[in-house]
């Protein structure tokens, strides 16, 4: 029996030491991104802009700070990314009526339209993806996914684990 568990770990892509959450997630995540991004590829779009205007589309006259927070985006790369699809011509701003500052973002008609397009592709890719598992498992995995999640965000700071920059000394 120990031969049998050693042959399939020698198999498996997964190291015996990565068999924890922080290594699997980062390979689940790594797996997903490029499932996702081979198809908006051809839309010059990356995962996660295309998350960006899936949100904006989700929670329509959100304020662009409260996005970013919510999706765990540096508010600095989310303004670059709504700039991006605001020149594609997928996303508007408006000026926040209750505070001339700050912008409210809407999905324009040819956002809705490149998402209504792209949606049943995407989800059909996601089913690729979980085919592994049964129905039941999928739906499992995803509530679980959620829960942990969920539980955590404090955790979920943009740049949370990189490594700070080192200072150079003068001399």
């Amino acid at each position: 029996m120990g031969q049998a568990r050693s042959e399939r770990t020698e198999r498996s892509p997964v190291l015996g030491s990565h068999r924890v959450p922080a290594h699997l997630a980062r390979r689940f995540n790594q797996i997903c991104l490029g499932v996702t991004a081979e198809i908006l590829a051809a839309q010059n779009l990356t995962p996660l802009t295309f998350g960006v205007l899936a949100a904006v589309l989700e929670e329509p006259g959100s304020g662009q700070r409260q996005l970013a927070n919510r999706m765990g985006v540096d508010a600095v790369s989310f303004g670059q990314m709504i700039d991006f699809l605001e020149q594609k011509g997928l996303v508007k701003r408006e000026i926040d009526p209750d505070d001339r500052r700050a912008r409210r973002l809407y999905v324009t008609k040819r956002g809705f339209d490149l998402r209504r397009r792209l949606r049943p592709v995407l989800l059909a890719a996601q089913e690729r993806l979980l085919a592994p598992l049964s129905k039941s498992e999928r739906v499992a995995l995803i509530d679980m996914l959620v829960r942990v999640i969920e539980a955590n965000d404090s955790y979920a700071r943009p740049g949370n684990g990189r490594r700070k920059p080192s200072r150079r000394s003068g001399t």
